[in-house]
């Protein structure tokens, strides 16, 4: 959750402020940004309060969207401008890889295919070349 900031009312600075803090708290390896950018709060609404015992934080969500929010998509739409702010702190494009989705593609990986993170990093690295490799031999035509 963005503590307690209405997703329609977050800033750049302040999604790079949270994102910092979490890092510097439990690492870099450890944080990602969650998927529950959508088009329509309706279907994580319902299974929020259908599972609220879930939820340590509280129903933080739940409250926003009675109070009114209606925002879905809210970091994607400054994405950019979070990424130029991390950059401006220090963070290097692998640490921003790794919050924008690696991280969560290696527990993915490791809870449902039950590969090592040694295994996992192995694995992006090639996928990551082989990328590149046909990236660049498109773009060179």
């Amino acid at each position: 959750m963005m503590d307690g900031i209405w997703p329609e009312d977050i800033s750049p600075r302040q999604a790079a402020d949270m994102i910092d803090y979490y890092v510097q708290l439990v690492g870099v390896e450890h944080v990602g940004i969650a998927t529950d950018d959508m088009f329509s709060v309706e279907l994580a609404v319902d299974f929020a309060t259908a599972n609220a015992s879930m939820y340590d934080g509280g129903a933080d969500m739940i409250d926003a969207v009675d109070r009114g929010a209606t925002g879905n998509g809210e970091l994607a739409k400054i994405l950019a401008a979070i990424t130029d702010d991390l950059w401006a702190r220090g963070d290097s494009n692998e640490d921003l890889a790794r919050i924008y989705g690696s991280n969560k593609m290696r527990v993915y990986a490791q809870v449902c295919g039950g590969k090592s993170p040694e295994q996992f990093w192995a694995e992006c690295t090639e996928r990551l070349r082989l990328w590149d490799e046909m990236r660049n031999g498109f773009f060179s035509r």
